[in-house]
């Protein structure tokens, strides 16, 4: 049986995932994602460290904002933000 990979890393999946809808809870960004919860603490955690996105509180929420101004950190980006790919990636799922 060939090896199951995904294209994008499991910080792709979360951030796509804040993309399609910032006030995911974590358990409901995980379930999406085929990933643990804690998992997924920790990639919103180390985002948010690393200035991808901002977490506000709305209500009992947390809601998340992507940083429109983020270059992704590898040299083979170039000057790619973070909302380029999202919008990228959600522009091709819609597509027919």
């Amino acid at each position: 049986m060939p090896k199951k990979w995904n294209f994008l890393s499991n910080h792709g999946l979360v951030i796509l995932h804040i993309v399609q809808n910032s006030q995911a809870t974590l358990r409901e960004i995980a379930l999406s994602t085929g990933l643990t919860e804690r998992a997924v603490y920790q990639i919103v955690r180390e985002l948010e460290q690393d200035r991808f996105i901002r977490k506000r509180k709305v209500g009992r929420r947390n809601a998340y904002t992507l940083n429109r101004e983020a270059i992704l950190s590898h040299p083979v980006y170039g000057q790619v933000t973070v909302v380029d790919v999202g919008k990228i990636i959600c522009d091709a799922a819609q597509a027919p």
